[in-house]
């Protein structure tokens, strides 16, 4: 059976006004039955309008220079092997699985138990758990007898200045956060840039890279006077939002940034409200394409809702 996600996507009609593009299965990815390609972005984007299902004819696993593409894996369990084509020259030929691209990533764990295993280090990743993946030599192994689902969003190196913005510490809310570095890890726990409100929001800062993203090991915690909706410097922002049921009958917030978003709900109910169109009610595991709409989100259940969101800023503002 196809490994299928469902995939809402946002834009605007011939008077500008926001609407639903499409909303069904995401598509296959070549690498497999078990992979959805969400989106793909074949060069730096320059308005929301960019990105759209990745070409068939492509076969590369890795975005081109100032590429984005996202996808949710599945993959079974390996029996302590991990595997890897034996003609890529981005895959050590000694290492069965050990490779390394010119990205950063943005990996979640949604489901099951993985191995992340780098030159000098191993990390043991559960449901919940997040990486930032930046150009290292690795292999995953699956953990267990369960197969595990993850996201992962790739960021091609282009061209540009990289702003000399680097760091990552530890925190207190927020969830479990690895960050690579060289052949290892420079940082695990939760992001030093979360915050809770008053009414019980919590925000998790995950990365900023503050520019368009011009070498795997840019970014880190965001400063905490650049801390905003939108992506500093016109880069790439990934955050996590927690909503609490005690919000659900309040007033939705209708907000727009100049970004093209990529949100996965990782946990509750929730409503995605456009104006003037009638809500679309998302669970669990459900995925969205926002680009550039004016919209609002609404609890919509007894509990909490969380959202994981990497926001990609665009050339035009």
């Amino acid at each position: 059976m196809a490994f299928t996600k469902r995939r809402i996507v946002t834009g605007h009609d011939e008077t500008g006004a926001p609407v639903i593009i499409s909303d069904g299965p995401a598509e296959p990815s070549f690498l497999g039955r078990t992979t959805a390609s969400l989106w793909y972005v074949g060069q730096p984007p320059v308005t929301v309008d960019d990105g759209g299902d990745e070409p068939a004819d492509r076969k590369d696993f890795v975005p081109p220079p100032g590429g984005i593409s996202w996808r949710i894996f599945t993959l079974k369990p390996s029996g302590g092997k991990a595997i890897g084509p034996t003609d890529d020259p981005r895959f050590d030929q000694d290492r069965v699985g050990f490779h390394a691209t010119p990205t950063i990533d943005f990996i979640e764990v949604i489901s099951g138990r993985i191995r992340l295993e780098l030159n000098d280090h191993t990390v043991e990743l559960d449901a919940g758990s997040c990486v930032i993946q930046r150009g290292t030599w690795h292999r995953w192994i699956v953990l267990g007898d369960e197969p595990c689902t993850f996201s992962a969003t790739m960021l091609g190196v282009g061209d540009g200045d990289d702003p000399g913005f680097a760091g990552a510490s530890t925190g207190a809310l927020g969830p479990r956060r690895v960050v690579t570095d060289g052949d290892g890890v420079c940082a695990d726990g939760p992001p030093a840039t979360a915050s809770q409100s008053d009414g019980g929001v919590v925000t998790a800062e995950l990365w900023h890279t503050l520019a368009p993203v011009a070498s795997e090991l840019q970014g880190g915690d965001a400063p905490v006077s650049d801390m905003q909706l939108n992506p500093p410097g016109g880069g790439v922002t990934w955050k996590q939002v927690t909503i609490p049921a005690s919000m659900a009958d309040q007033a939705a917030l209708m907000h727009r940034t100049p970004t093209i978003d990529f949100v996965r709900i990782a946990q509750g109910t929730v409503d995605l409200e456009l104006p003037g169109q009638p809500p679309t009610h998302l669970v669990a595991g459900d995925c969205v394409i926002q680009r550039g709409t004016e919209h609002a989100w609404r609890n919509t259940g007894d509990g909490p809702f969380t959202l994981s969101a990497v926001m990609i800023g665009v050339g035009d503002g």
